[in-house]
C-alpha cells in the first residue's frame, strides 16, 4: 500500500470515536457518490509512468487493499497495516522478515497451536530456536540471540488475559521485536501498540470480519516495520485478494456494534457456567479480579471467548454433538455461538506430552459466544450437558 493512499484515508479523518471512524475511514474510494466502496475486479492496473511500481493484486497495492489497510491502521492507531490470506500467513510473513538462522524466539506458553507448530516444525528447519514459557518466567529464558518475543493478549485456548506490560518490558530491555496476537480481544477491547508492542497480529477471520465467511489476517505497526514485512510477503505470496478486502471491509464496519454484544454475552455466559454443578472450571477475562494488573490494558470488555472444563461425569464429546444452537466447529468470532474441543482442533498437532502438561484434555471446551440472546445459549449448553452426564 502506498503511503500516499494511507495518508488520504486516515490522516485527514477528524473524528476520534471508533464507532465513527469504523464507518468513515477509507470512504474516499468511491465510484460516483456510492455509499459502499467500489470493488475492482481487475488483477492489475495501468500506471501513469513505466517507472512506477506495478499495481498488481499479488503485491497488495490496489485501492481495495489500501482501503482496508487504512481502516485497520486507524483502529489500532498505527501508521500502517497489511492484510493477508490468513492469520497464519500474517505470522509467517512477520517471522520470515525479522528472523535468520541462529536466532531465538521467546514465546508465551499456552499459545495458539498453529503458531506453536509454525515455530517448532517449520522455523527450526531454518535454524531458528524457540522457547515457550509463561511470561512471568521470560527473564530466565532470554538469550543474547533472542530477536522476537511473541505473546497473546488473551490466550488460546484457555481464554486468560496475559501480562502485556511485562512482555513489552522484557522485549524492550533486551532489544527484541514484540508481536502480540490480539485476535481474542479485538482492537475494540485492546490496542497493544499503545502500550509499546511493535507489531499487532489479528486473525481477521474472527472478530474483525465477524461473519464466518472469510479467511484473512492482518498486521499493524510502524510504517518502517510494515514496509519491511510487505517486501518479504511479496515473495511469499500470502496477501489477501481484492474480493477478500471488500468482504473484510464490510465486516469491519459493524465491529464496534458486534463487540459490544460479544462482551456482554461472554461475561454473562461465563458466570452462568461457573455457577453450574456440571462445570469444574471456567476461564474468561471478565472473571478475573478487578485489581489484577493484567486487566489494565483492556477497555470495555474481553470479547466472547470462554474456556469451560466440565466435570468428569459429563460426556463432552456427546455434548458437542448434540447441542441445538451451538455448533461444534473450530473457528470463532462470528455472530453465532460456536464451540470446539482444543484437544482435537487448535492443539491437535501439539505433542501428547505437551497437551498433558498444559492440561488440554477432552474435558476442556472453548466457547465463542455470539450475539444471540445469551440465556438461550446457556440453556442449550447446560440442558444438553445434563442429558450427557453419567449418573
Amino acid at each position: 500500500m502506498s503511503s500516499k493512499m494511507n495518508n488520504i484515508l486516515t490522516d485527514t479523518l477528524p473524528f476520534q470515536a471508533e464507532e465513527t471512524r469504523l464507518q468513515h475511514a477509507g470512504s474516499e474510494h468511491r465510484v460516483g457518490k456510492g455509499l459502499v466502496g467500489a470493488q475492482e475486479l481487475s488483477v492489475t492496473f495501468a500506471t501513469d509512468s513505466i517507472e512506477e511500481i506495478p499495481v498488481y493484486a499479488r503485491l497488495s497495492n490496489t485501492s481495495n487493499h489500501a482501503e482496508v489497510c487504512a481502516l485497520i491502521a486507524t483502529l489500532h492507531h498505527a501508521a500502517d497495516a497489511a492484510v493477508f490470506s490468513s492469520g497464519m500467513a500474517a505470522m509467517t510473513a512477520f517471522l520470515f522478515t525479522f528472523l535468520k538462522p541462529g536466532d531465538h524466539v521467546l514465546a508465551q506458553d499456552n499459545c495458539y497451536g498453529g503458531n506453536q507448530g509454525l515455530l517448532l516444525k517449520i522455523l527450526t528447519r531454518f535454524g531458528v530456536d524457540t522457547t515457550f514459557a509463561p511470561i512471568s518466567e521470560w527473564d530466565s529464558h532470554v538469550r543474547e540471540n533472542t530477536r522476537v518475543c511473541y505473546f497473546e493478549t488473551i490466550s488460546n485456548p484457555f481464554c486468560l488475559p496475559q501480562d502485556l506490560f511485562r512482555a513489552v518490558q522484557i522485549a524492550k530491555a533486551n532489544a527484541c521485536l514484540s508481536i502480540c496476537d490480539n485476535t481474542f480481544a479485538s482492537p475494540i477491547n485492546c490496542q497493544p501498540l499503545e502500550h509499546g508492542v511493535d507489531i499487532v497480529l489479528e486473525s481477521a477471520t474472527k472478530y474483525l470480519n465477524g461473519h464466518s465467511d472469510l479467511v484473512c489476517g492482518a498486521l499493524a505497526g510502524s510504517s518502517n516495520l510494515i514496509k519491511k514485512i510487505n517486501e518479504t510477503a511479496m515473495y511469499l505470496g500470502g496477501f489477501l485478494s481484492t474480493s477478500g478486502c471488500v468482504t473484510l471491509m464490510r465486516g469491519l464496519r459493524t465491529l464496534a456494534l458486534r463487540m459490544q454484544q460479544h462482551n456482554e454475552n461472554g461475561i454473562a455466559f461465563a458466570r452462568k457456567m461457573r455457577a453450574s454443578s456440571l462445570v469444574k472450571e471456567v476461564n474468561c477475562g471478565g472473571l478475573c479480579a478487578s485489581d489484577d494488573h493484567r486487566m489494565k490494558h483492556f477497555r470495555g470488555g474481553f470479547g466472547g471467548m470462554v474456556s469451560v472444563r466440565f466435570q468428569p461425569h459429563v460426556d463432552v464429546l456427546q455434548l458437542l454433538n448434540h447441542m441445538t444452537l451451538v455448533r461444534n466447529v473450530p473457528s470463532l468470532g462470528g455472530t453465532e455461538t460456536t464451540a470446539c474441543m482444543p484437544y482435537y482442533t487448535t492443539n491437535r498437532w501439539t505433542s501428547e506430552s505437551e497437551r498433558q502438561r498444559l492440561k488440554i484434555d477432552t474435558s476442556l471446551v472453548r466457547f465463542s459466544v455470539g450475539i444471540e440472546n445469551w440465556a438461550d445459549i446457556v440453556a442449550d449448553v447446560l440442558e444438553t450437558a445434563a442429558r450427557c452426564a453419567r449418573n
